[in-house]
């Protein structure tokens, strides 16, 4: 499973989530803000569209605390089905 617009395969939580959603190896996903860049589509044409689940990635900030130390935080994100997004394009298009 992996980026539709990066092409990066997503780390093991989030295959793991994907896949107990009945995903399978090869689908392609995408969130909100890279489903914008594809030419085509506009956040209206998005309407109504479901998010598939909410991934999550670990970033590092420096502390509050301390500024020479860095924390780990965990950021949640939303994601789409790629075919269900490109659909959209195919729709508008045939319109």
């Amino acid at each position: 499973m992996k980026n539709y617009i990066t092409k990066k395969e997503y780390g093991s939580y989030n295959t793991e989530v994907l896949m107990e959603l009945g995903y399978e190896s090869g689908d392609e996903f995408l969130t909100f803000k890279q489903a914008l860049t594809i030419e085509g589509i506009s956040g209206k044409s998005l309407k109504g569209l479901k998010t598939v689940a909410t991934l999550m990635r670990v970033v590092e900030r420096p502390s509050k605390v301390n500024e020479d130390e860095t924390v780990k935080e965990k950021k949640y994100f939303r994601v789409f089905y790629a075919p269900d997004v490109l659909a959209r394009v195919n729709q508008k298009a045939a319109a």
